[in-house]
């Protein structure tokens, strides 16, 4: 049976998540207080014997002018023992019918799954595979590595490549410090994700954005940051759900780079995630094109010398409830994204010029 939860059930509906088989932190209810400004959360559960088997978060938000919504489950759904799985069938066909309900036309799901038996269920029970040109493969990361922590610092720190030993502990050094920030210290943060958005290109947040994270998402995010003789060098933002941690935010200000920095930063994240019971850490996303050649190849190299698994989840998949509105869907949307990017890039660069 799907249940929809009732908002002082919320509580209870991130613990169950955060003791799964695959905590998700896109899933928990926390994470979708602090994005309800531009999506309508809604918390399910599907039920065997009165027992939680399956958890899903879907997100509504609105089409302009129309009386329907797009339905997203951010890394959802949740399994949430292994006999999960098995109702997965019987929990799609009452969330259609849930989803129909709401009056979305469809559903987009890129559940944290790599298993690809579970794609092609999916397939046949009506989905359809998104392919997307995003660089990371999707809205989420297609592609990341995952680091086991679960080892004693001392232990865990000894496994890395002699190299990545020295280049975690010459920030330090070289008279770097690192500590637990405030939500009054985000525009360190911010300051330092302004310079690496320059480089990198990629959209920046604005401080009123982590600080409100910070304070939804309580002591399950950290902000760290790294400074030399007062000067912030190093930031970064990173969530833990349950046995799993996500390095989500983070940079250095590339006047700093020779500090190396980042390599200490990261050590530190880990040695947090730990503090919180942590024992995988996610980097968050390694781009589909790995090669050499890529512009983002840099990026992948950070995070492949740490030494974890390359994960690779199956991707995005979307459900049509109301067919026509789907077709019509996903024939305009591309167009319009395309054109909402190309006009957000003009509207910075015109604030870069000023």
């Amino acid at each position: 049976m799907l249940r929809l939860l009732k908002p002082e059930e919320t509580g209870y509906f991130d613990t169950l998540i955060a003791n799964s088989t695959g905590p998700e932190f896109a899933q928990t209810a926390a994470w979708a207080r602090f994005k309800s400004q531009s999506w309508r959360p809604r918390h399910y559960l599907f039920e065997k014997g009165g027992e939680p088997v399956i958890a899903i978060t879907v997100w509504l938000r609105k089409i302009p002018l129309l009386p329907y919504s797009l339905a997203y489950a951010p890394r959802g759904p949740v399994l949430l023992t292994a006999a999960g799985e098995a109702y997965l069938p019987e929990f799609w066909a009452a969330m259609k019918a849930e989803i129909h309900r709401q009056r979305a036309f469809a559903l987009k799901i890129d559940p944290a799954w790599t298993d690809q038996l579970l794609a092609e269920q999916l397939k046949l029970l009506g989905f359809k595979p998104v392919h997307s040109d995003h660089p990371f493969g999707g809205v989420q990361p297609r592609f990341t590595f995952r680091l086991d922590i679960s080892a004693e610092p001392d232990e865990l720190l000894a496994s890395f490549p002699k190299k990545l030993r020295y280049n975690i502990r010459y920030p330090e050094k070289q008279g770097v410090v690192y500590h637990r920030g405030t939500k009054e210290e985000v525009a360190a943060l911010v300051a330092v994700l302004e310079d690496t958005s320059r480089r990198k290109k990629f959209l920046g947040r604005s401080a009123d954005y982590f600080e409100r994270l910070l304070d939804v998402m309580g002591d399950q995010a950290a902000l760290i940051i790294g400074t030399k003789d007062g000067q912030v060098v190093a930031a970064s933002i990173t969530i833990v759900c349950g046995r799993q941690a996500w390095a989500v935010y983070g940079g250095m200000m590339r006047e700093y780079s020779q500090l190396r920095a980042y390599y200490g930063l990261n050590w530190e994240r880990m040695l947090w995630a730990k503090s919180k019971g942590a024992t995988s850490f996610d980097f968050s996303g390694v781009p589909v094109d790995r090669s050499e050649s890529s512009p983002l190849y840099g990026l992948y190299q950070f995070k492949k010398s740490f030494g974890g698994e390359l994960v690779e989840f199956i991707g995005e998949y979307e459900l049509p409830v109301r067919p026509f509105l789907y077709w019509c869907w996903r024939t305009f949307a591309p167009t319009l994204m395309r054109t909402m990017k190309w006009l957000v890039a003009r509207r910075r660069q015109a604030t870069e010029v000023k």
